[in-house]
């Protein structure tokens, strides 16, 4: 895969920009800090919730959309 083609590789603005019009898919998840807690959302609008820490987002961003990582 060329770096050009990796959404690790994206600016900020560009990779929001391509999950902006997702049409309610699960295209792009985010944990951000908020007021010494979490926010974990996905860009599908559905989903949303508080945590205390960021792997519990992460945690449940992955059950969100279904991508459990091996031996969990």
């Amino acid at each position: 895969m060329a770096d050009d083609d990796n959404a690790l590789h994206e600016k900020p603005l560009e990779f929001l920009s391509s999950i902006a019009n997702t049409d309610g898919s699960c295209d792009g998840q985010s944990i951000l800090p908020e007021n010494g807690h979490f926010r974990a959302s996905c860009s599908c609008g559905n989903w949303s919730v508080e945590v205390d820490d960021s792997e519990e987002g992460l945690r449940l961003a992955r059950a969100h959309t279904g991508n459990q990582p091996d031996g969990t």
